[in-house]
């Protein structure tokens, strides 16, 4: 809760209030008395304890949400070609090279490379902010000259059509789990 307060107090204006506040009453008390001369300078002081409630109250209820949403559970089901077998498992099973199969409406559950898609697309709005869906195309012999699109990200939504993908990253490994393990190391 210091540390929050201490960051409000790194602002330039904050700063500027400050010593505005002590200016005017020191003035205010030398032209008009004690009795009128604080008023001025304890009128900035109380905007400047709203403004520090509102920042800390504001960055506590931004550290509520990143809590929460880093504690929030990424486990999800996956279909995964095991022993010439599909199984359904947890994505926390997933290894690298894992073959996974994807339809519409799943979540993508790690950093993958296409290779057998039918007019898939992925919306990866979660981790990029891009809100159009991304059309993704399977990497074959013919095509990789061509730039396709054959990366899926962990936590992508499948928007379209199916496809087979090869596990490339799991866990912290992954684009996302980078994210949160930077943000982690920021908060510390």
């Amino acid at each position: 809760m210091c540390d929050l307060i201490a960051n409000v107090f790194e602002d330039f204006i904050l700063k500027v209030l400050c010593v505005a506040a002590v200016v005017a009453t020191v003035v205010g008390i030398y032209n008009d008395g004690f009795a009128l001369g604080w008023v001025d300078g304890v009128s900035i002081l109380v905007a400047i304890v709203i403004i520090i409630i509102v920042t800390v109250g504001n960055d506590l209820a931004k550290e509520a949400k990143f809590q929460e949403l880093m504690q929030r559970s990424d486990v999800m089901q996956a279909r995964v070609r095991r022993n010439d077998a599909m199984k359904t498992v947890d994505s926390e099973e997933l290894v690298v090279g894992d073959l996974i199969e994807l339809e519409q409406g799943d979540t993508v559950p790690a950093d993958c490379i296409l290779i057998e898609a039918q007019e898939m697309s992925t919306n990866e709005s979660v981790l990029t902010g891009e809100p159009e869906a991304m059309l993704k195309e399977a990497l074959t012999n013919e095509n990789y000259r061509h730039n396709p699109c054959p990366f899926l990200l962990q936590g992508s939504l499948v928007e379209n059509g199916t496809g087979k993908a090869i596990v490339l990253a799991v866990g912290d490994n992954t684009n996302q789990g980078k994210a949160g393990l930077s943000m982690n190391i920021e908060e510390e």
